[in-house]
């Protein structure tokens, strides 16, 4: 699968001198720093999906299909953007929920991964409350959702009440971007096809960038009280 985390060691992008001040902090503060690294790599990440543009400054491809001209790409997914592991060596910047995190490697990476209905299930579990809303199962039906119902040899299309018992509202708004804003192609019913052009909004432009994003922040943690 094809990654769309930003992952930081800030040993890779210090000098010696800075490398050095860094080994002299306790664990404590190196963490503060990783975490405060990536979460302003977030702050940037989510700029650059509001400003619909990539890492190199160039405006997303255009949408295909019928959201042509909707609401801004990616927004979603920028704000659901968290830090998902930190210690005194590294930090990750991604998604902890499984769908979106996929979901975002097909669209930082513009890959076409090919996901079955079987694979979509294995996602299906909804907490009390958290039920895909009748609109939403409406819309997958039209646009094709089917699965493998229990005691069922062949894949169809499930009723409004099954997709509300086993979708919840968050993948169901992701399933629905899938199949219907990038014309998802059906596969013999059984699988989806998603191509993809990169978008690619997360993390950082340059290396040398990522260093001095580090060395910034180094230094305020280096001359603040302790």
């Amino acid at each position: 699968m094809a990654r769309s985390t930003f992952e930081l060691d800030a040993r890779g992008y210090l000098g010696v001198r800075e490398q050095l001040a860094l080994l002299s902090l306790p664990p404590q503060l190196r963490r503060r720093l990783l975490n405060n690294v990536t979460k302003r790599v977030r702050t940037m990440s989510r700029k650059r999906a509001r400003d619909q543009q990539n890492l190199d400054g160039s405006p997303f491809e255009a949408r295909k299909g019928p959201a042509k001209g909707k609401k801004k790409m990616e927004a979603g997914l920028a704000k659901l953007m968290i830090v998902t592991r930190v210690s005194a060596d590294e930090a990750e910047l991604g998604w902890r929920n499984a769908l979106t995190s996929w979901v975002a490697a097909q669209q930082h990476n513009g890959v076409s991964e090919r996901r079955t209905a079987a694979q979509m299930r294995k996602w299906n579990t909804v907490p009390v409350g958290l039920a895909a809303t009748e609109k939403q199962a409406k819309r997958l039906r039209r646009l094709g959702f089917k699965v493998r119902q229990k005691g069922k040899k062949s894949l169809s299309r499930p009723s409004v009440a099954w997709i509300q018992e086993h979708v919840n509202y968050s993948k169901a708004g992701l399933l629905i971007r899938i199949l219907g804003d990038e014309k998802a192609e059906s596969s013999g019913a059984q699988s989806w096809e998603i191509p993809l052009p990169k978008r690619q909004f997360i993390g950082v432009s340059t290396e040398r960038d990522t260093g001095l994003l580090l060395n910034q922040v180094l230094q305020q943690i280096l001359n603040s009280p302790r």
